[in-house]
């Protein structure tokens, strides 16, 4: 599940030319069409200006190296992505720190990002998909290989919405495993030298995802 490497994929975790003309077929689908999307994604996200009310926020991949997760900010009254943060899981690696509590090194599950406080927030995936290995793209027509991969892909990871507290801290966790998703917010607080991660007060938004796609639910 792990063997991505550098010859074979981009910084996006997406394959290079070569891989893609043989990886079509499903067993390269999961990584393929997720790449043929980014294009079509929002405009990259801009932190809030200077001196704006903002609070941290962390988004965690819980399973990077068996799933990407595109992550974005989202209108739940319109549901439309608004803008892209940027990709979590396997070859990625977002290197943008912002001091936050319990700090981890730069790896494929984490991206943090100053927000907008005192406003409504639904931060998700806009799409999520199981990686690929070497191996599965080169044998990408096998019909067991096809198989497998279907078997691994996600459920529909339903996007709550919260309001961030001005100067606060937050952490947004995405699980994902095979026919199941979820998205949990969490606010992260200092106490005698530990971090505790307390329940934050969210709700259902309109906002889903499953496999490749965005969708509105709760119409």
């Amino acid at each position: 599940m792990n063997d991505h490497s550098p010859s074979t994929a981009n910084a996006h975790g997406c394959p290079r030319p070569s891989r893609m003309r043989s990886g079509m077929a499903f067993a390269g689908a999961a990584v393929l069409v997720a790449c043929s999307a980014v294009p079509d994604a929002p405009p990259k996200y801009r932190e809030p200006p200077k001196g704006a009310v903002a609070a941290k926020v962390r988004v965690v991949n819980l399973h990077p190296y068996a799933y990407y997760a595109d992550i974005a900010l989202f209108d739940s009254p319109s549901c439309f992505a608004t803008a892209n943060l940027g990709m979590t899981g396997g070859n990625s690696r977002d290197a943008e720190r912002i001091g936050m509590l319990d700090d981890k090194p730069v790896s494929p599950a984490t991206l943090e990002r100053y927000v907008r406080a005192e406003e409504e927030l639904v931060i998700g995936p806009r799409a999520v998909f199981p990686t690929v290995t070497a191996t599965e793209v080169m044998h990408s027509l096998m019909p067991d290989t096809q198989t497998e991969v279907r078997a691994r892909q996600a459920g529909v990871c339903k996007v709550p919405a919260f309001t961030p507290k001005a100067g606060e801290q937050y952490e947004i966790e995405v699980d994902l495993t095979p026919g199941r998703c979820s998205v949990t917010p969490y606010h992260l607080a200092a106490a005698d030298g530990a971090v505790r991660r307390e329940p934050v007060e969210a709700h259902a938004s309109r906002i889903s995802t499953y496999e490749f796609e965005m969708k509105c639910f709760f119409k």
